[in-house]
């Protein structure tokens, strides 16, 4: 009775193992579409096998149907190593149901973690129809159309069409697209809601190797927009600024010389006054005779005034380079000068002259912030060089009025005009010392 009460037991866990089997078996079946190897169901038919066995050995046993030629310890032996075969069995089976559990958890987590983002994102494919859509992405569409996505072509010819729906309202503005617009979406849309936040909608095509997608992203810009708003307000009134510079340093030249030519008219007058009027009292006082060498010496430096005006120096402070200097200044650019300034004071403006329109047309055309002004003096006057160090590449120049005007103006004096290119524009000024 002991070693059939024994074998009964053993009989018992073979059923559980079996059931065990079988469950698993049918559950990577069902749940994960597993296909069932020959293996399996072999194993699984010689545990019913060994079931049936051991029913019999405890029904013969107590009934006398078997002998007790029957070796039990063979039996227990050979049951052992069964038994551990089938529970190896159950662990393998055990091990792949944990394993395709891990594997389904993967996407979960990867959906998780997509509802978690602060932005907006959708996946479909090319005929719109969603694969992959977030919490945040619907709530948004939902706001703007009263729908979730269902198919994302329809919801962004929706966009397209939407202007302004219960304090949302599209945003139409060049300057976004210039600021904003850094990265490589396809196509762009901003939109204002009712909270005062900025969001923008893009789409994006998606081409693999074997497939392909269409991403729809909502990013939160308010910040983004508030400081792009503020930088172009800005450039704008820099633009206006530089312009009203760029007038002035066109302008300060000739103001320089209508300044000089106004102090030389008062001298002039001056000087022609205090002759006439000292001549007038010598005529009066009959001392003319006497007095007439320093009479003559004083109508010759009234006349000499009248015919050279480089004898006349108008005030003493007024410094046209120094002017110059802080025009440049302003607008962004430093003159560089390179030996001695002419001594003439008509030749210094004309030097100054053409230092301003290659400063015009650096900071302009070239983009420079450096300009260098070479002079030497050579035995019939100054050859001067002025070149920048623009960063725009200039190959040729068409004279207009600026650069046309300034050789004209320095032909009539003697002085001459040349534009080469060398990595630049340079031009090559010869000025006369008369």
């Amino acid at each position: 009775m002991t070693i059939s009460f024994f074998i009964l037991i053993l009989g018992g866990v073979h059923l559980l193992m079996l059931i065990a089997a079988v469950y698993m078996l049918t559950f990577l079946k069902m749940r994960h579409s597993v296909r069932i190897k020959w293996t399996g169901l072999l194993i699984t038919a010689v545990q019913m096998f060994n079931l049936a066995l051991l029913q019999y050995v405890v029904v013969g046993y107590d009934g006398g149907f078997l002998t007790t030629a029957i070796n039990f310890e063979l039996l227990f032996i050979a049951q052992g190593i069964f038994t551990l075969f089938i529970i190896s069995h159950i662990y393998f089976l055990l091990r792949g149901i944990l394993t395709r559990h891990r594997m389904l958890s993967i996407p979960h987590s990867i959906r998780e973690a997509i509802d978690h983002l602060p932005g907006g994102i959708c996946f479909s494919t090319p005929k719109g129809t969603p694969v992959l859509t977030n919490h945040r992405m619907n709530e948004l569409i939902f706001l703007l159309t009263n729908n979730t996505i269902i198919n994302a072509q329809h919801t962004w010819e929706e966009l397209e069409r939407f202007d302004s729906k219960g304090g949302c309202f599209k945003l139409e503005d060049i300057r976004m697209e210039q600021n904003i617009m850094s990265d490589t979406a396809d196509e762009c849309m901003f939109f204002s809601f009712p909270d005062s936040r900025i969001w923008r909608f893009s789409k994006d095509e998606l081409a693999g190797p074997e497939s392909h997608y269409v991403q729809l992203e909502a990013m939160d810009i308010t910040d983004l927009y508030s400081y792009s708003k503020e930088l172009y307000d800005n450039n704008q009134r820099l633009a206006k600024q530089f312009e009203r510079q760029r007038e002035l340093l066109e302008n300060i030249v000739e103001i320089n010389r209508e300044k000089e030519l106004l102090a030389t008219k008062i001298r002039i007058h001056d000087d022609l006054g205090r002759s006439i009027i000292i001549t007038k009292q010598h005529l009066w006082n009959q001392t003319l005779s006497g007095s007439i060498t320093d009479l003559a010496e004083i109508w010759n430096n009234t006349i000499r005034s009248l015919t050279d005006f480089s004898h006349i120096s108008a005030d003493a402070d007024a410094s046209p380079e120094a002017e110059l200097l802080l025009a440049a200044e302003m607008i962004g650019c430093r003159i560089n000068f390179f030996g001695d300034r002419p001594a003439n004071r008509k030749t210094e403006l004309l030097l100054y002259a053409t230092v301003r329109e290659a400063l015009t047309n650096a900071v302009k055309h070239a983009k420079a912030d450096q300009l260098y002004v070479e002079i030497s003096r050579t035995d019939k006057g100054y050859d001067v060089e002025i070149s920048d160090n623009g960063a725009v590449p200039i190959k040729s120049i068409t004279e207009g009025n600026g650069l046309g005007n300034l050789r004209k103006r320095l032909e009539q004096v003697g002085a001459t005009l040349a534009v080469s290119y060398s990595g630049g524009v340079v031009l090559t000024v010869h000025l006369p010392t008369r």
